[in-house]
C-alpha cells in the first residue's frame, strides 16, 4: 500500500515525465490490443514475447519500412507508468512477476528453488535491479570460438553501443572510480545508461577495502575488461533519474506513430503453426489469460520470432513438436524436428547471501537499513526524489552500483588446481538426465571455452555486490553446471519442469568455497575496522573447507535472476538449437532472439547483453528479408 506521501507526490512525478510518454492516455493507443478480434489475420512477423528482446526486435523491424507489419504477443500487461515502475528506489509491482518452483536440487540439500521471470511488456527490465553492465571481451569471444562467427566482442560491441544512451557521471560522484571515457559507450541509443545522483557514504570504504587487499578499482568496466572493483551504470534515464525499461526505450516513444507495430497483451502463445511438408513456420496459436476466448491463430508471412525468455521459449518449441524426440513422443506430441538441445543447457548464476553487522555508533549516516526501520525517513527520501531527483531513491531498490568482479586468478592462488579438477570431471555424470550424446559433445566444447576464461586475469568468475547493508551477495558468475527446462505435459497451460542442476559439476562448489574465503578477507580488510564490520552469516565458527561447503549448500539460491541458454546458439553437433543467424535448425521462417540463445553465460548481469543480442538479431532478420 502506497503511503500518503507516495500518492501525493506521484502526480508531480507524472507531470515531469517526457511529453512523448504522455501524449495521450494509454487506453487510446491504437496499436495496443487486449483482444484477438482486433488483430489482422496476417503480419509479416509475429513475435512471441514482448519483453526485452521482443520489443527491441519489433521496434527495429518496423522502423525503416511502414509496409513491414509486426505483431508482438505478450503474456503480461502494459504497465501504467506506476511510481513503483519508474522510481528506482520503490519496490517493483509484484503483479508483473511470473514465478515458479524448481524440482529439488541435490546440490542444495534437495531444496526446491524459485524461478523468477517477468510478466509485463518490457519483461525483466521493468522489475529488475537495473544493473546495466557487460561482460568482458573474452566472454563473447568464447561464443565465436564455439562456432558462431560474428558473435565475438568486436561483432557485438556495435550493438551494445547501438542500444545505449550513456550519460557520464554527475559531479556528486566525482570521488568514485568512474571513467568519463565515451569510447565504449553509445550516446544515441534508446536505453538510458547512467548513474544515480546519490551514494550511501559508507560506499567509500568499499573501494578502500578492496584496494587494501590488492584488488584495484576499475573505472571503465564496459570497455571489454569487466573485472576488479567498479561502479556500474544502471538502466537509468539521467535527466529525471527514472527507470528506463524496454517499454520506455523501444515501445512508448513510437507507439503513436508506428501503425505497422501491433501489440496484444494478456495473451499466451500455445503453439507454433508449422507446415510439416515444407518444414516452415506459418504462424502461431494463442489464448487469452482470462479464458474468455477460444484458441486464436495468426499467420506470419515472413517469420515467427520466439522471444519468450529462457524459461518459456523452450516450452513453446517443445509444445510445437520441436525438441528431444524421446520427450515429445512420450507426451504424444508429433515430432516436427528432433532437436535434443531444446530446453537443455539451462543456466543461471548461483547466489549465496552472506551476512555482516557493524558498530552502528561508528556507521556514517544514513544507512540503507532505514528503508526497513524508519518510515518517516523513507517518506522524506521520496519527497526529496520527486522534488529534486536526488537522494537514495535514485538507487535501485535492494540493488546498487558497487561490485567487485573477480577473476579466478584474483580469487584464489589455487586456480590452476581448480582448472585441473574441471578437466578431470566426467561430464556425462554432470549432465541432466536424458541428455543426448550431442549435448555431451557440446558440454566438452563449452567447458573448454569456460576454462579459458578461468585461466584469464581479464574475465570474472565471481561477483560480490555491496549496497552498504547487512546482506552481501556472493555470486558464481561463470558456473559450469547446467540443468534443463522440459515440458511434462502436452497441456500448454501447464508449467514446464525447471531443474537448475546447481552444483552438479564439482568445480562450481570449489569456486564457491574460494569465494567465501575471499569474502572473509574482504570483511577483515583494514578500512572496515572504522565501522566495526563483522561476519554474521554463516558465521566465524564455520571453519575448514568441508564446513564452508556444507554452509554454502545450505544457504545458496540457484538464481541471480539471469536465466539463459535453453535454446543455445551452437552447432547442431553440439546440441545447438539455433545457428549463428538465429534460425532454428531444420525449419524455415522460425528464429529465436532472446537470452535463451546465449552459447555460454557471460560474467555479467544479462539485460545489456540481451539488448545487444536483440539489436544484432534485428539486423540479421532484416538482411534475410532483403535477400528474399
Amino acid at each position: 500500500m502506497a503511503s500518503p506521501i507516495q500518492l501525493s507526490m506521484a502526480l508531480v512525478f507524472l507531470l515531469l515525465q517526457p511529453i512523448l510518454i504522455f501524449s495521450q492516455p494509454l487506453v487510446d493507443r491504437a496499436t495496443v490490443f487486449d483482444s484477438a478480434s482486433q488483430l489482422k489475420q496476417q503480419y509479416d512477423y509475429v513475435i512471441v514475447g514482448g519483453g526485452t528482446a521482443g520489443l527491441t526486435v519489433a521496434n527495429r523491424l518496423t522502423e525503416d519500412d511502414p509496409s513491414v507489419s509486426v505483431l508482438v504477443i505478450e503474456y503480461g500487461p502494459l504497465d501504467k507508468l506506476e511510481p513503483e515502475v519508474l522510481v528506482p528506489g520503490l519496490p517493483p509491482p509484484k503483479e508483473f512477476s511470473r514465478n515458479y518452483v524448481s524440482v529439488p536440487q541435490p546440490g542444495l540439500l534437495n531444496k526446491t528453488q524459485s524461478v523468477y521471470s517477468a510478466a509485463v511488456v518490457g519483461g525483466g527490465t521493468v522489475i529488475n535491479g537495473m544493473f546495466f553492465n557487460r561482460g568482458s571481451a573474452a566472454d563473447y569471444d568464447g561464443w565465436e570460438t564455439l562456432g558462431n562467427p560474428g558473435w565475438g566482442w568486436s561483432g557485438l560491441l556495435p550493438y551494445f553501443k547501438k542500444s545505449e544512451n550513456f550519460t557520464p557521471p554527475p559531479p556528486e560522484l566525482a570521488e568514485y572510480p568512474i571513467s568519463n571515457d565515451l569510447a565504449p559507450h553509445g550516446t544515441r541509443g534508446p536505453v538510458g545508461s547512467s548513474f544515480p545522483q546519490y551514494q550511501f557514504p559508507i560506499l567509500k570504504l568499499f573501494y578502500k577495502a578492496w584496494n587494501s587487499i590488492g584488488v584495484p578499482s576499475n573505472p571503465q568496466p564496459n570497455g571489454g575488461r569487466a573485472v576488479d572493483a567498479f561502479y556500474s551504470t544502471l538502466s537509468l534515464t539521467a535527466w529525471n533519474q527514472s527507470r528506463c525499461s524496454a517499454a520506455t526505450a523501444y515501445y512508448r516513444p513510437i507507439a503513436d506513430n508506428r501503425p505497422n507495430f501491433h501489440l496484444v497483451t494478456l495473451h499466451s502463445v500455445t503453439k507454433i503453426v508449422i507446415d510439416k511438408r515444407k518444414k516452415r513456420a506459418t504462424g502461431v496459436q494463442f489464448l487469452p489469460r482470462n479464458g474468455t476466448e477460444t484458441v486464436q491463430s495468426v499467420r506470419a508471412k515472413q517469420e515467427v520470432i520466439i522471444a519468450a525468455g529462457a524459461p518459456r521459449s523452450p516450452q513453446i518449441l517443445q509444445l510445437s513438436g520441436i525438441g528431444p524426440r524421446k520427450l515429445l513422443s512420450r507426451l504424444g506430441i508429433d515430432v516436427v524436428e528432433d532437436l535434443p538441445g531444446v530446453g537443455y543447457n539451462f543456466q543461471d548464476q548461483p547466489a549465496m547471501f552472506a551476512g555482516v553487522t557493524y558498530d552502528y555508533s561508528k556507521y556514517p549516516d544514513p544507512s540503507p537499513g532505514l528503508y526497513f526501520s524508519n518510515q518517516t525517513w523513507v517518506d522524506l527520501q521520496l519527497k526529496i526524489y520527486y522534488e529534486n531527483r536526488t537522494g537514495p531513491d535514485t538507487q535501485a531498490y535492494l540493488s546498487g552500483t558497487t561490485v567487485a568482479f573477480l577473476s579466478l586468478r584474483r580469487l584464489t592462488h589455487d586456480y590452476q588446481k581448480i582448472i585441473a579438477s574441471a578437466k578431470k570431471t566426467d561430464l556425462a555424470k554432470a549432465l541432466p538426465a536424458g541428455a543426448d550424446k550431442t549435448l555431451l559433445e557440446g558440454y566438452k566444447a563449452q567447458q573448454a571455452a569456460i576454462l579459458t576464461d578461468y585461466n584469464s586475469p581479464d574475465t570474472a568468475v565471481h561477483e560480490l555486490a555491496y549496497l552498504g547493508g547487512e546482506t552481501v551477495p556472493l555470486v558464481v558468475l561463470k558456473p559450469i553446471s547446467r540443468g534443463s527446462i522440459l515440458i511434462n505435459s502436452s497441456d500448454p497451460l501447464a508449467d514446464p519442469v525447471f531443474d537448475y542442476g546447481t552444483f552438479q559439476h564439482p568445480v562450481d562448489i570449489q569456486v564457491a568455497v574460494a569465494m567465501y574465503k575471499n569474502f572473509r578477507k574482504f570483511v577483515a580488510a583494514e578500512p572496515w575496522k572504522a565501522v566495526g564490520m563483522k561476519e554474521t552469516t554463516p558465521g566465524p565458527s564455520v571453519e575448514g573447507d568441508a564446513a564452508i561447503e556444507a554452509a554454502i549448500r545450505n544457504f545458496t539460491q540457484s538464481t541471480w535472476s539471469h536465466p539463459v541458454r535453453t535454446c543455445a546458439m551452437l552447432p547442431r553437433k553440439y546440441g545447438g538449437v539455433v545457428d549463428s543467424k538465429l534460425r532454428v535448425y531444420g525449419l524455415d521462417s522460425l528464429s529465436v532472439v532472446d537470452a535463451s540463445v546465449m552459447p555460454t553465460i557471460p560474467a555479467s548481469h544479462t539485460s545489456s547483453t540481451v539488448y545487444a543480442v536483440a539489436e544484432k538479431a534485428a539486423d540479421i532478420i532484416k538482411a534475410r528479408r532483403r535477400k528474399g
